[in-house]
């Protein structure tokens, strides 16, 4: 067993974070890693670096996007059985305040909903003292 699907998300979740298993691609082009796991809440860290800069020098908002849509679909992954998939159908997102480059922010993802197809989850990314750097939003729907 060594695939999503051979363990629910809780499991599968913590066996990212315990090294057991490898963080995606994802995580480690946009320099994050899963560092709490708890049925319907994630806290991913991320470190922005040069890689996500935008043409004018700041961090990207896709940066911001990908946190949050990898925050709310492990918040939301961590509520799932073993053997069923879901995707990203929506996602709200608001950039409140310039991210930093070499500087670690928590993303903090969290269930709102669970139901019987859509599930929705709300993130935020907050900085060593708690400050909102972004909020945000994502339903996800069950692939059977």
């Amino acid at each position: 067993m060594n695939s999503a699907v051979d363990y629910s998300g809780l499991e599968f979740l913590n066996k990212i974070k315990d090294g057991q298993l490898p963080h995606s691609n994802m995580a480690n082009t946009t320099a994050m890693r899963l560092v709490e796991v708890a049925k319907g809440n994630v806290v991913y860290e991320v470190t922005p670096d040069e890689r996500h800069l935008n043409t004018l020098g700041g961090v990207h908002g896709g940066l911001y996007a990908t946190v949050m849509d990898t925050i709310t679909g492990a918040a939301i992954h961590s509520m799932l059985d073993a053997g069923i998939n879901f995707g990203t159908t929506d996602l709200n997102l608001k950039m409140l305040r310039a991210l930093k480059p070499h500087h670690t922010y928590r993303g903090e993802g969290k269930i709102i909903s669970i139901g019987r197809t859509l599930l929705t989850a709300e993130g935020r990314i907050v900085d060593e003292n708690g400050k909102i750097y972004a909020y945000g939003s994502a339903s996800c729907l069950i692939i059977k």
